[in-house]
């Protein structure tokens, strides 16, 4: 509480740092003569879907956020939060967010749990649906008619894109995603946030090192380093792993469901984590043995350690993304060795996938300081096993990458 005996607003992020979101957002509108933005986001529990808009926009990027919700960002005024559900979800909001205005509408699912605020004639709920409430905003600040730029729409459901465009016709502009591509420019708040979840991940690590003995289940030892993370205050943490015997990788199994198999003393180990903090993300990978080292590993993973150094060598500003791809297959095609999956990484953010994306050969974009990508090329061996041995996240720097991860990259050797 504060001293006047309310709420204390908790944003990630100060205050101003939405406000000059919100005036970039409003230039972009002007200059496109729109009279709004309707930026969408399904709930936060669709971790691998675009749910980052509306926590970019309003600062509300926890697990909470259990409903459909959408910004609205008029040309002139303030910024409006729209959300499908009860009073407790507006309030809950209120907690993190600047935004003041908070408004409830109808859900498009008719199965959704939500507030009425009173009935209408016919026995139903008296709220408007988004797109009515959207033409309120308008109305209110002096912008009634006004065609209304819609983003968001990768993961927007379609009956919500048919109830957008029931009401609004040809007043519905699909524009340039602009709030994909600030989001892809971090500030240095931002880049904080994303050191706070890179801890995380090592600590997750460190958490495996010491838990990890022979014989011990990869669910177990997956719990251990979950609970490091989530009583370290993760939003979400989550590991998969992969084992198998101390042969080749022809002989792992890759499993993201909880890992079953008993772990013995050489068996060759790779972990991946998803981690959020505080709205966003982490994603790495990790390889090493159980005990004692693999010669066959340890010859291996240096070819694709040196290809992903070569990589990231490149990751400076004015660089295509493109080139990075060619410098990894310039270190691992005389090995017999080959790029697969159609990427060697992505942005990460608020999303776990966000722009720049995705990177691979055809993507010709110049690298910008202030990115941050996930580098985590997926190898095809000569037997045709895929290989994920590492992954790093990265904020480009005027100067190159800086490795938000602490952990070692190197080859770990668990339970020594």
């Amino acid at each position: 509480m504060n001293q006047t005996g309310e709420k204390a607003t908790q944003s990630v992020l100060p205050p101003e740092h939405y406000q000059r979101r919100y005036e970039t957002v409003r230039e972009h509108l002007n200059a496109q003569d729109l009279g709004a933005l309707l930026a969408y986001s399904p709930p936060m529990d669709h971790k691998w879907a675009q749910t980052g808009h509306v926590a970019w926009l309003s600062g509300w990027g926890n697990s909470d956020r259990i409903v459909e919700s959408a910004v609205v960002v008029p040309a002139s005024g303030e910024p409006v939060f729209l959300a499908a559900g009860m009073q407790w979800i507006l309030d809950l909001c209120g907690d993190v967010s600047p935004i003041e205005d908070r408004r409830l509408v109808q859900p498009v699912d008719p199965n959704a749990v939500a507030g009425v605020a009173g009935k209408d004639d016919r026995g139903g709920s008296s709220l408007n649906d988004f797109a009515q409430e959207t033409d309120a905003i308008l109305s209110e600040n002096g912008l009634a008619g006004k065609a209304i730029g819609v983003v968001g729409l990768e993961s927007m459901p379609v009956p919500f894109h048919d109830g957008l465009k029931a009401r609004w016709g040809d007043r519905l502009k699909r524009i340039d995603d602009i709030v994909a591509r600030l989001r892809a420019v971090k500030s240095p708040e931002e880049i904080e946030l994303m050191r706070g979840a890179a801890r995380l991940h090592d600590l997750g690590f460190e958490t495996m090192l010491r838990a990890a003995k022979p014989g011990i289940r990869g669910n177990e030892l997956v719990a251990e380093m979950e609970h490091a993370a989530r009583r370290a205050g993760a939003d979400h943490a989550k590991w998969w792993m992969a084992s198998g015997p101390p042969t080749t990788w022809d002989d792992v199994q890759m499993e993201l469901k909880p890992h079953d198999h008993v772990i013995n003393e050489g068996a060759l180990m790779a972990a991946c984590s998803y981690i959020v903090y505080k709205g966003y993300w982490c994603h790495g990978q990790r390889t090493g043995t159980m005990c004692k080292p693999n010669q066959w590993l340890t010859d291996t993973y240096g070819i694709m350690y040196a290809a992903q150094n070569a990589a990231l060598e490149k990751l400076r500003p004015g660089v295509p993304f493109c080139e990075l791809a060619g410098a990894i297959r310039t270190h691992i095609e005389p090995h017999g060795i080959s790029l697969i999956g159609g990427r060697y990484g992505h942005g990460i953010g608020s999303d776990y996938t966000e722009q720049p994306v995705p990177l691979n050969d055809s993507n010709e974009n110049l690298i910008e300081a202030g990115n941050t990508v996930v580098v985590h090329s997926v190898f095809e061996l000569s037997s045709g096993m895929m290989m994920v041995p590492l992954g790093d996240v990265c904020h480009v720097t005027d100067s190159g990458p800086e490795m938000l991860m602490g952990f070692q990259r190197e080859l770990f050797v668990a339970g020594a």
